[in-house]
């Protein structure tokens, strides 16, 4: 029975240093996870026992370090699984204090992923399987991204560019109308006179367009001048409170001249001793009076003036509150009109080019779809090289691997002057 067992040991032993040859060229790094068995032969109770806590899978830090009970935390970046089996060993013995090194077998549950980009269908990160080559990453990747044939995106784009010019030319005729409306508010008119622009694409949703133009222009222009007339009829008011109250002034002058005068007769009677002190007091209680009436009026005129003032700061700041939002809304349609300008443009210059290219792009774009070009970015040691691979190159765990073809451009590029010359090619 001791024989089997110990057959069976060595059995396991050598398995293992199989298995870490094959694998040697295989360095762990981040984002593995590693299958770890950890085994001892016990003499004494003539059993093999295996350490339950340290066997299992284990995944590898983003810095390269394994945690494992017993054991702890060390780094496995850029080891071999050998190597890490006999590094696990000898660190279970010296932290155990074990007599002979328990046997320790590594291999890889799941290798890092790599990651496929650039002219595929979904690019993106995908486990790696051994012996996979670069065709293979491809075809996990979804295979080579699909080109539309030039001609049929050519004539979609130029479906859709026209659909587009007829929206920007309606929209830019409804800025028209409105540029021509603010500049008739700008210069005060009394009606809009509209562009040759718009007057040339009469139909008839453009003349409904006008007719409502010519509304708002004509309720806008009613509504600052109801305005304007509210405040000129309360200066008006004002103002004709203004002469009444000097009215009053004038009156009130008269009726203290006339109180002063009295008053300096009774003083003259006084000092001849013809005249009473009653009458005396009388009089200049009249003239007080009189005088603080005086004052009133004169706190009223004060305050009529200031409140013309007022109104006619007012009419001011309407006028130019008007301006300024005319100015405002003249700036953003200009504004509009040329951005719409510049994009029926280019429109018309994509429908030209669509038209001019789709025909000499269609056999050139052909020759170009089966050139591809692969590389892998690697990690080796602590620097990432680019490598240049071919389909059936084999592909590592962690590798970034890269698809390109000519681009679109490089294609226009390539194609042949126009003319009847390349129109024959």
């Amino acid at each position: 029975m001791l024989a089997l067992l110990v057959a069976a040991l060595t059995t396991v032993l050598a398995d293992g240093t199989r298995a870490g040859a094959n694998e040697f060229e295989y360095r762990v790094a981040a984002q593995d996870r590693l299958k770890i068995k950890v085994s001892e032969w016990r003499p004494n109770s003539r059993e093999l026992f295996e350490w339950s806590a340290l066997s299992g899978e284990f995944a590898v830090s983003s810095t390269g370090m394994l945690s494992l009970p017993v054991v702890g935390t060390f780094s496995v970046d850029g080891k071999a699984p050998a190597e890490i089996a006999a590094l696990i060993s000898e660190r279970l013995k010296e932290t155990a204090g074990l007599v002979n090194a328990p046997a320790a077998a590594v291999e890889i549950a799941q290798y890092r992923p790599i990651y496929v980009v650039g002219a595929v269908e979904k690019p993106g990160e995908y486990a790696f399987r051994p012996t996979m080559t670069t065709l293979q990453a491809v075809a996990i990747a979804g295979g080579f991204q699909r080109m539309e044939l030039a001609l049929g995106r050519f004539e979609r784009e130029t479906i859709v560019a026209e659909g587009e010019i007829r929206v920007q030319q309606t929209q830019l005729l409804a800025l028209q109308m409105r540029r021509d409306r603010l500049l008739a508010e700008t210069r005060q008119a009394e009606t809009i006179m509209f562009s040759e622009d718009v007057r040339g694409n009469l139909d008839e949703g453009a003349a409904q367009a006008m007719r409502e133009e010519s509304a708002l222009f004509a309720s806008r222009r009613n509504a600052i001048r109801s305005q304007l007339d509210l405040l000129q009829q309360s200066r008006g008011l004002i103002e004709e409170e203004l002469r009444t109250l000097g009215a009053k002034a004038v009156t009130q002058q008269r009726q203290q001249d006339l109180i002063r005068r009295e008053l300096d007769n009774i003083n003259s009677l006084m000092s001849k001793g013809l005249a009473v002190s009653p009458r005396q007091l009388a009089v200049e209680q009249n003239l007080a009076q009189s005088e603080s009436q005086g004052l009133d009026l004169m706190l009223a005129t004060a305050r009529a003036k200031q409140e013309i003032s007022r109104i006619d700061r007012m009419r001011a700041d309407v006028q130019n509150q008007r301006e300024i939002d005319i100015g405002r809304e003249l700036r953003e349609t200009q504004l509009s009109l040329k951005q719409s300008e510049d994009r029926i443009a280019s429109l018309r210059a994509l429908i030209h080019e669509s038209t001019a290219l789709a025909p000499r792009l269609q056999s050139q774009q052909e020759k170009q779809l089966a050139r591809m070009r692969f590389s892998v970015q690697r990690r080796q040691g602590d620097t990432v090289n680019e490598i240049a691979v071919e389909e059936t190159s084999p592909i590592l765990p962690g590798d970034i691997v890269r698809v390109e073809r000519a681009s679109l451009q490089s294609i226009i590029s390539a194609l042949p002057p126009a003319g009847p010359a390349g129109a024959q090619n």
